[in-house]
């Protein structure tokens, strides 16, 4: 009889145990929900530094290293270019073209989550056929993404030079 009083009681113990577990959820409400820590400018104009880099190096891969495996290219008065591969292609034109440096500077940059975006400006040099200078000044903008490991790549990149458009 004592064995069977000490088993309901185990028992009732236990079930009280298993319903309190099982009734117990994890808060899951937004305000628990970690968000990543917004990026800085610094580290959010980084992939534009090391595009930069590439192509001071003639390393078309490297340029676009940076790039998301599915981003587009918005290049001005061209078609869009999608794909790390055609971005390669792309940017290895430019490297073909003579670049011989580029320079680039972050005027604005923010990101909400694993996304954000970067503002700034370029010099691009060229060297020009008759071994001259050829220098291109722009803006660009790029809407970038946080990958899987922590590194901001873009998803989009857009530019335009500041010479004024030719008359046709």
């Amino acid at each position: 009889m004592k064995f069977l009083i000490k088993s309901r009681t185990f028992f009732s113990i236990l079930l009280i145990l298993i319903i309190f577990w099982s009734c117990k959820q994890e808060d899951k409400s937004p305000e628990t929900i970690l968000m990543p820590k917004p990026a800085t400018v610094e580290e959010l104009g980084q992939m534009n530094r090391d595009f930069a880099k590439a192509l001071i190096a003639h390393d078309a891969a490297a340029a676009a290293m940076v790039y998301d495996e599915n981003a587009s290219l918005l290049p001005p008065n061209e078609n869009i270019v999608t794909g790390r591969e055609n971005i390669q292609t792309y940017w290895q034109g430019a490297i073909d073209a003579g670049i011989i440096d580029a320079r680039v500077k972050t005027i604005d940059a923010k990101s909400d989550g694993d996304l954000g975006y970067e503002i700034g400006t370029f010099e691009l040099r060229f060297l020009g056929p008759d071994n001259d200078t050829i220098v291109d000044t722009g803006k660009y903008t790029e809407i970038l993404q946080r990958n899987k490991e922590g590194k901001w790549v873009s998803l989009y990149g857009m530019w335009s030079n500041n010479a004024p458009a030719e008359a046709e």
